[in-house]
């Protein structure tokens, strides 16, 4: 395990989003480095009066707002002088230490251009990017390249640099005492999702699979989260108002992780119906996947690639059309599940821990 080190991280999301790979990386290299979330997107100009944002406090981690010192930001060329003045600024500040510059996003690609013999640059890469230009240049400049999943590698195997499979996906492992009663009567079998509430769900299948099967109680657990051009594209809202009507369906969401794992506690199936006709869907790794299986909950989800692998086959259902879901539900709901199966699923999601995957992470970059 990395030790005594600087790590800089450039966030995009909110410090508290659902998708929380940024979140629990920085977390769990702070036991033992300094890290600094390096926040360009609250940036502001030096001479204006603003207001500081605030942000939660953690041991051993800085939250660094960005400083603006060239006016006139609309101008495309000043904006890009902003950007590499701000970060060439805080490595001035840091230049006595070794640092490593993790990046999750490739719009940050023009950080990793920078260069020196006490900078390290990594991308982590956990999802699939739309931005195929920035990304190759994040690629490109970067020292290391890394996935989380088979399919990411497979997808980015012809590109200018080689992808470094991490066979470790990062999850939470909690505190089972921790864990909250979830307030849920349960005089039906569950049907549940956890995560984000947004365009990505297969609202036709939702619809289908609701109004068809009164007998199973569905829940759906999870911020709603917008996205202006996908919600138009695919009538989110319109999709959201219909299913809510049934009275099968519970909607709700919590801030607390265990509330939520309380929920997974209660759930008989546990379900990702992601719309496979969106290509991230189909590349994604779905973090939610290690709760079901470490709460020892079957799982039927939509076909993503990398939850076909061979590592998931006794665990989790790929179903590909509506009679699928039903079918699969259904044979859970039959107890065709074995304890042995859900045992190997909870050890599976313990061998994904984030501590296993940045452990494997450090064993490659140790010794530069």
């Amino acid at each position: 395990m990395l030790k005594n080190q600087l790590i800089i991280m450039p966030i995009d999301e909110s410090w508290d989003h659902s998708a929380d790979f940024l979140r629990q990386t920085a977390l769990t290299l702070s036991s033992q480095n300094q890290v600094i979330i390096y926040d360009q997107k609250n940036a502001y100009f030096f001479l204006k009066k603003k207001e500081r944002l605030v942000y939660p406090k953690h041991k051993n981690i800085e939250f660094h707002q960005v400083k603006y010192f060239l006016p006139f930001r609309r101008f495309l060329f000043l904006e890009k002088l902003n950007r590499l003045f701000s970060f060439w600024f805080l490595l001035y500040q840091h230049r006595f230490s070794k640092k490593i510059v993790w990046i999750f996003y490739p719009n940050y690609y023009d950080l990793a251009k920078i260069k020196n013999r006490s900078i390290i640059n990594l991308y982590d890469c956990v999802d699939y990017c739309e931005d195929f230009d920035k990304e190759i240049k994040l690629i490109k400049n970067v020292n290391y390249f890394f996935v989380n999943s088979l399919a990411l590698q497979k997808l980015h195997q012809n590109k200018n640099k080689e992808a470094i499979y991490i066979d470790a996906q990062g999850f939470f492992l909690p505190d089972e005492k921790k864990v909250k009663e979830a307030k849920l009567k349960k005089n039906k079998p569950i049907i549940g999702f956890v995560g984000g509430i947004n365009y990505r769900l297969d609202f036709v299948l939702l619809n289908q699979l609701i109004k068809n099967n009164p007998q199973w109680h569905f829940v759906f657990y999870g911020p709603k989260q917008k996205f202006l051009k996908e919600d138009i594209l695919f009538r989110t809202e319109f999709w959201l108002k219909k299913i809510k009507k049934y009275q099968n369906v519970t909607f709700g969401k919590s801030k607390n992780r265990y509330e939520v794992y309380g929920l997974i506690k209660k759930i008989d199936v546990a379900i990702i119906p992601y719309n496979p006709k969106i290509t991230f869907n189909k590349y994604c790794y779905p973090m939610k996947v290690f709760e079901y299986l470490y709460f020892q909950k079957p799982v039927v989800s939509s076909d993503i690639k990398e939850l076909n692998s061979d590592k998931f086959k006794k665990l989790v259902k790929i179903a590909k059309k509506y009679k699928d879901w039903n079918k699969n539900i259904q044979d859970f709901l039959n107890n065709n599940h074995s304890s042995t199966d859900a045992q190997q699923g909870q050890k599976l999601a313990i061998s994904n821990s984030w501590q296993q995957k940045i452990n494997k992470i450090m064993k490659i970059i140790d010794h530069y």
